[in-house]
């Protein structure tokens, strides 16, 4: 408990180190603006008994009890020069701010408070005995990279890495509560060489829980001890509610490094305070005395968390892959026995679950489905999981021979009604409804084959959009509504949505590259092709057709992509993207003028890229004629001539005769017409490979009906259906103005064009 003597001890402190600090702050507690409560005795404690406090110019402060009982003075020592950084910050604020946005203001305010904590730590580390006086200065940013990745609960894509000894870090972990951790502790662990073994979780670039380890070695065996492990205190900010399952990712990455760079070590151990039991236990810990708990085999929850960092594009080192082969085998023995026992199975099948989407390594998916296959009269889940397993595409069962001609690959996670539901906007989760009923109409039952999907990663969404943009959308999470632009807005589960939908076209395109079916659509949601690099537009948040063409560069080592955008509306974000990219041709056929006012003939690309950027301006109410003589003309030619090793088609329906937007004038027959003249291009330059991925599109009649005559013709097997009619169809020979238009400017590039 906090006495009047404990603060003026920590006062004598200060003035030791920091006089004008200590002046300052000497002068607030003798005039009573620093003080203990007065109702307790010249002591206090919180009414829950977690903590100690005092009160700082009126305002409580708590001070952890852990900390305190560990430290003594120091903590308070530290928690009264952030407190008086604090205020010397919010004395400069008084006089120059009239209004603004208050919660950067206070980030301001506290942000202060942790540059004067972190100055006055190393200027305490000045006055250490000379043999530390070469520690002073931080050494540089330490760059290892990531040693393992992996999510938390919500998704959110995380690092477990040694903690980078930087002032940024400094300055974070002054900021919030550590437990065990503060900026003193992260200095003395520097000074004395124990550094190295801080390890941290980092997610979006905050700093979200520390562990420190250290290594017994002894004759018979070795162990690791986990000596203080800490998340981050909640905060009310925005990202505290997607960055749940910090403590297990944490014991995940302890997991991990020990089976990777100390495999002889025989188990981990920590001494674990009383409330944290459950916890422990759960994972997988068995409890040797009171307090001591010892991990030799992780369970619970801990599984998919260590599966989901074991799926790393490195190959297996240590004993990880031997050691979680034989997880999977223990849990799929568990998971026969979990109902019999009355166990909740829910930990295992997440961790089976994890296993079979894999998507670097193949060991854990081929390992849990042949022992499903084994198993399978004797698990109730083992027929769903078989299922899910082959509907990844990464797995095929052994004797299976997949049909890419006659299936095609359908993403519509029902999670993607999930944007803006409740919420009155022409971008409507009704949008995706009308489609899914297009999908179960008869005529294509059994036709087509539904794919798993999972978010993805923060860093691939960097091969497009910038990183100021991804954080910016990534604090939307959670919150009920949020305008991004005049036209964009999202709710709170539209940033794990529009993550879900990059995801789920990244496993369309590796359903289509590894064969499993040569084309398919992402029914995703929310459209992308108006999402720039570095801003939301037109309802639009991430650029799923421009992620695409780079996830089948990177991952894929394409070297030639095409992306068709057929959209009412000019794919702005997609040009953008490859403005001066020759790899990629961008080819654009949309009504002008329109939104968003970009699009226009002479926009054909920069330097390298001059020529790989074609428009194809329409005037309203083009209609069927129109697009099928644009397609002859120009997208057939140009598609032969820059020979794509993969076609992305942005699809709106908002080219449909009714469509509110739109006014092109497209009917349901001219779809059909268009998509068969699509798969007939794939057919001939890139062995039929083909994805398409939904844009716009406001008639919920509308993309119910075109969207069933372009699933009829995407699930047609006959690449030369309909070719007859269509040579005898008059209409073929109407030319308008705009193709003579387009091969003017664009036949200095491509000769072809006449």
């Amino acid at each position: 408990m906090i006495k009047r003597e404990h603060i003026q001890l920590a006062l004598d402190a200060i003035h030791h180190v920091d006089r004008e600090s200590g002046y300052g702050l000497q002068a607030l507690f003798d005039d009573q603006r620093i003080r203990i409560a007065p109702d307790s005795g010249g002591q206090t404690e919180d009414s829950e008994g977690k903590g100690f406090l005092y009160y700082f110019e009126g305002e409580r402060v708590d001070v952890p009890k852990t900390a305190f009982v560990a430290d003594g003075i120091a903590t308070l020592e530290q928690s009264l020069v952030f407190k008086w950084g604090e205020l010397r910050e919010k004395q400069l604020r008084v006089g120059t701010w009239i209004s603004g946005n208050i919660h950067q203001l206070a980030g301001d305010i506290r942000r202060a408070g942790a540059e004067l904590q972190v100055d006055y730590e190393l200027q305490r580390l000045k006055n250490r005995p000379a043999n530390l006086e070469a520690s002073v200065a931080l050494p540089a940013a330490q760059s290892p990279g990531p040693h393992f990745s992996g999510h938390l609960v919500a998704g959110m894509p995380a690092q477990f890495v040694p903690l980078p000894l930087t002032r940024q870090m400094l300055l974070q972990v002054a900021g919030q509560r550590f437990e065990f951790f503060s900026v003193r502790f992260l200095l003395d662990s520097w000074a004395d060489g124990s550094f190295p073994f801080i390890y941290a979780c980092i997610a979006g670039g905050q700093l979200l829980g520390l562990v420190k380890l250290q290594r017994h070695r002894h004759a018979i065996n070795d162990r690791f001890e986990i000596k203080y492990i800490a998340r981050r205190a909640p905060q009310y900010d925005d990202t505290e509610t997607s960055a749940r399952g910090v403590g297990t990712f944490m014991l995940a990455g302890v997991w991990m490094l020990w089976h990777t760079f100390a495999p002889d070590v025989r188990h981990i151990f920590l001494d674990g305070e009383v409330g944290a039991r459950k916890f422990y236990l759960d994972a997988g810990f068995t409890e040797q005395r009171l307090c001591r708990y010892v991990l030799e085999t992780p369970a619970g929850y801990l599984l998919a968390t260590i599966a989901d960092m074991a799926d790393d594009p490195r190959a297996p080192a240590g004993t990880v892959k031997d050691r979680l082969e034989s997880l999977i085998r223990t849990s799929i023995k568990e998971l026969g026995r979990a109902r019999r026992g009355r166990r909740n199975p829910e930990p295992l099948l997440a961790f089976i679950k994890r296993c079979l989407v894999c998507r670097h390594q193949p060991y854990p998916a081929t390992t849990a489905l042949a022992l499903l296959l084994k198993n399978q009269t004797r698990i109730a889940e083992a027929t769903a999981l078989i299922d899910m397993a082959t509907r990844t595409g990464k797995v095929r069962i052994s004797g299976e021979t997949p049909n890419s001609q006659t299936t095609i690959l359908v993403v519509d996670d029902p999670r993607f009604g999930l944007h803006l539901k409740n919420v009155f906007h022409l971008e409507s989760p009704r949008r995706f409804d009308a489609f899914c009923r297009a999908l179960a109409h008869p005529s294509i039952a059994g036709r087509w084959h539904s794919m798993m999907v999972e978010p993805a990663d923060r860093e691939q969404l960097l091969w497009v959009h910038a990183a100021d943009y991804i954080a910016r959308l990534e604090k939307t999470a959670g919150r009920q509504l949020v305008t991004l632009d005049m036209d964009t807005q999202t709710t709170e589960h539209s940033w794990e949505v529009a993550c879900l939908a990059v995801g789920g076209v990244f496993r369309l395109m590796d359903g289509i590259c590894s064969g499993r079916a040569s084309r398919g659509v992402a029914a995703v949601r929310p459209p992308g092709h108006h999402a720039e690099p570095d801003q939301a537009m037109g309802f639009c948040l991430l650029n799923n057709a421009a992620l695409a063409a780079r996830y089948l560069q990177k991952m894929h080592g394409l070297k030639r992509v095409m992306i068709i955008d057929l959209d009412a509306h000019h794919g702005n974000g997609t040009q953008t993207a490859f403005y001066d990219d020759a790899s990629v041709l961008y080819l654009s056929t949309h009504g002008y003028p329109a939104y968003p006012g970009t699009g226009s003939l002479g926009e054909i690309g920069q330097g390298p890229g001059k020529g790989f950027t074609v428009n194809i301006p329409m005037d309203k109410g083009a209609g069927d004629r129109a697009f099928e003589a644009v397609f002859r003309r120009i997208v057939d030619p140009l598609t032969h001539a820059f020979g794509p090793e993969f076609i992305v088609v942005s699809l709106g329906f908002d080219l449909y005769l009714h469509d509110r937007l739109g006014g092109m004038k497209v009917t349901p027959e001219g779809y059909g017409m268009l998509t068969r003249m699509l798969l007939r291009m794939a057919t001939r330059v890139c062995g039929g490979r083909i994805a398409f991925i939904l844009e716009g599109g406001y008639s919920v009649k509308g993309i119910e009906v075109c969207g069933l005559r372009f699933l009829q013709e995407l699930c047609n097997t006959d690449p030369d259906a309909g070719t007859e009619e269509e040579r005898r169809n008059p209409r073929s020979a109407f030319v308008p103005a705009v193709i003579a238009k387009v091969i003017s400017v664009q036949k200095p590039f491509w000769p072809q064009l006449f």
